[in-house]
């Protein structure tokens, strides 16, 4: 029972088998599409996903990798300013940067404070 002029069919008791009402077009047709639909679309949102999760960890290790190569950089500069030669590169390699830096050294201690020499 409901209201007149309502298009709601009354409510189905829990106990009922389901199915269409009686009188209306099969709905199980478009139910399975929506259905196949909704599964394609779970099965779009885990693949993305896992792919993101992907890439989260790949950038992780890149960054891990970029964090150690600076470390073991300044960690041979350090230690070629020390007067050690680093393990890894045979003696008289040198990066452009350290060379300038050793340049940079040598003209601090021919001038002391960063003066130029007084004439």
């Amino acid at each position: 029972s409901g209201f007149r002029g309502s298009t709601r069919s009354p409510p189905q008791k829990p106990s009922d088998p389901p199915g269409d009402p009686p009188g209306t077009p099969p709905l199980a047709p478009v139910l399975q599409l929506l259905r196949n639909q909704l599964q394609e679309k779970d099965a779009l949102i885990r693949h993305l996903e896992s792919d993101w999760e992907r890439s989260r960890a790949q950038r992780e290790r890149e960054e891990r990798l970029l964090v150690t190569a600076w470390y073991n950089m300044g960690l041979a500069l350090q230690q070629q300013e020390g007067g050690t030669a680093p393990r890894g590169l045979p003696s008289g390699a040198q990066s452009f940067l350290a060379q300038q830096r050793l340049a940079t050294v040598a003209r601090r201690a021919r001038n002391p404070h960063g003066r130029a020499p007084s004439s």
